[in-house]
């Protein structure tokens, strides 16, 4: 999609859209009106003409989107792997190590520009809570499902800029490059810290259908 976004604003499509962007918009309803609604939208890399719908996305809001994507498979993956009533889902203290287990990177809620995983969850409440202590997610779509999770960013992204634009400066994200890492970037399983008791059960082995 990233690729697709490129070759999108290369093309004379994509040129256009970004001069129509820059020019000045006769207020808000017009605005509102030009982006259309994207609960409709049945094909996320195509809303019409060739246009995707993430074709404003910044570096910000792809990483938003794949915290979305990596935090719920991570949560369903856990459930679908221990099969144990008695261990519900990965809590707060055990995030980062099932989080390096399972994608073989580190987590830092801090490359988000907060502090805790759960200010990160507010980041993306949309796909991802906390019950108490415990990670899980308020959704019920397919892992494959991912056109969800760009249309969640994308709404995202609207009212952020809707806040900016009116001054609101708290709305500014402040995401640093490392949390885009690739899948083994991290150190594996070291530095899991206190996850670590107990989480051999079916741990690392991922979604599977």
């Amino acid at each position: 999609w990233q690729a697709q976004q490129v070759a999108f604003k290369g093309s004379e499509a994509g040129k256009t859209a970004a001069t129509k962007k820059a020019e000045k918009k006769e207020g808000e309803e017009e605005e509102a009106k030009e982006e259309g609604d994207i609960d409709s939208v049945e094909d996320v890399a195509d809303v019409g003409g060739g246009v995707p719908l993430f074709k404003d996305f910044g570096f910000e809001d792809w990483a938003l989107f794949q915290l979305r994507y990596e935090l719920f498979l991570l949560q369903a993956a856990y459930k679908k792997d221990v099969d144990d009533s008695d261990r519900p889902g990965i809590t707060d203290a055990h995030l980062g190590f099932y989080y390096n287990r399972y994608y073989r990177k580190n987590f830092s809620p801090k490359s988000y520009g907060v502090d805790t995983n759960q200010d990160l969850a507010k980041l993306v409440k949309d796909s991802i809570a906390w019950e108490g202590d415990v990670l899980t997610s308020p959704l019920t779509c397919e892992p494959t499902d991912t056109s969800f999770f760009v249309k969640a960013t994308e709404t995202n992204r609207r009212e952020r800029q809707r806040r900016l634009d009116a001054g609101d400066e708290t709305s500014r994200l402040k995401i640093a490059p490392d949390a885009m890492k690739k899948a083994g970037s991290g150190s594996g399983a070291k530095g899991g810290g206190s996850g670590a008791k107990g989480g051999k059960k079916g741990g690392g082995k991922g979604w599977k259908k």
